[in-house]
């Protein structure tokens, strides 16, 4: 009886890691951009790297998620053991992170679907390195079963392969040379094609999108040094647009940040069918695509920094 009640606690324990690291995984692509970003810009890698890195990651989590599922550990337990590794790694560099840029920023381990901290994702994750420990002491020493440890090799290259065929590995890039075409109304005096910009594409009749230029005021009152612009759909009719844009400035306080009018089609061609639609771009590529809640100015001031 005993047996039976430790080898089905094993179960439980190795089942529920697993569908954690699945669902960390998911998160990840929540956007995916977000968790490129995250790579991007606390590994100083290339941007490129990142596209390509964060897909591995997601790919790797999700695969080793899914054999601690299926109670799968391969020769060796190498299944328990890379999972225990892997988030040894992940506490190191939270760590790092932590004396480097504070606890006030989002560390990107469960996306932007889950913000976290850098203080709580590595208490989450000693947490869970005590429960890999248990589960990698007290489970018993797998039987040479060949058909385990093929599946267990199997798994992980297909799994890792995934991400790559749903999110293609691309820099996506924004055609802002729209903004200074006959189409444009107050060309933006920054030339928004090259380097760091934030560019926010907002209605003035959206009340997420007056909660956005709140927001962004309020971070480029902080720091003037900001490159924020923003671009509003045109109405197309003078009269209206002074009286939606004044209704808006003195709602949202974004007198001190620049901005431009765009007419409703290529608006629609660079933001999309919602608004308010918001980027970090550089050199025109978009960088990571944000939410209302995402607007986080310390980690915007610790991109533009970054080479």
């Amino acid at each position: 009886m005993k047996y039976s009640i430790k080898q089905f606690l094993i179960f439980l324990l190795s089942s529920l890691l697993g569908c954690f690291f699945i669902f960390s995984a998911f998160t990840k692509t929540q956007p995916i951009q977000h968790f490129e970003y995250t790579i991007h810009s606390q590994l100083y890698v290339p941007q490129l790297v990142s596209v390509y890195a964060a897909r591995f990651f997601i790919g790797l989590e999700a695969a080793l998620g899914l054999l601690l599922l299926l109670n799968i550990y391969g020769s060796r337990k190498w299944v328990i053991r890379a999972s225990f590794w892997l988030l040894i790694a992940f506490t190191i560099h939270l760590t790092i992170l932590y004396f480097n840029a504070g606890n006030d920023v989002n560390c990107g381990c469960m996306g932007s679907m889950v913000p976290m901290t850098p203080l709580a994702s590595i208490l989450k994750n000693i947490v869970l390195l005590i429960l890999f420990g248990l589960l990698w002491k007290y489970t018993s020493k797998p039987e040479r079963s060949t058909w385990q440890q093929i599946t267990s090799l199997i798994v992980v290259p297909v799994i890792i392969a995934v991400p790559f065929v749903i999110f293609p590995a691309q820099l996506k890039h924004i055609p802002v040379s729209k903004l200074y075409g006959a189409q444009a109304k107050h060309v933006p005096q920054a030339d928004l094609r090259h380097g760091k910009h934030f560019v926010g594409f907002l209605s003035m009749t959206c009340s997420h999108c007056r909660d956005a230029a709140r927001s962004l005021s309020a971070m480029k009152k902080a720091d003037s040094t900001l490159p924020i612009q923003l671009v509003f759909m045109d109405p197309e009719v003078d009269s209206t647009r002074n009286t939606m844009l004044n209704d808006f400035l003195e709602d949202t306080k974004a007198t001190n940040i620049p901005y431009s009018f765009l007419e409703q089609k290529p608006f629609r061609d660079i933001a999309g069918l919602f608004v308010p639609a918001m980027y970090w771009v550089n050199d025109s590529a978009i960088v990571k695509k944000l939410n209302v809640p995402d607007l986080n100015q310390k980690e915007f001031q610790l991109w533009i920094k970054s080479n």
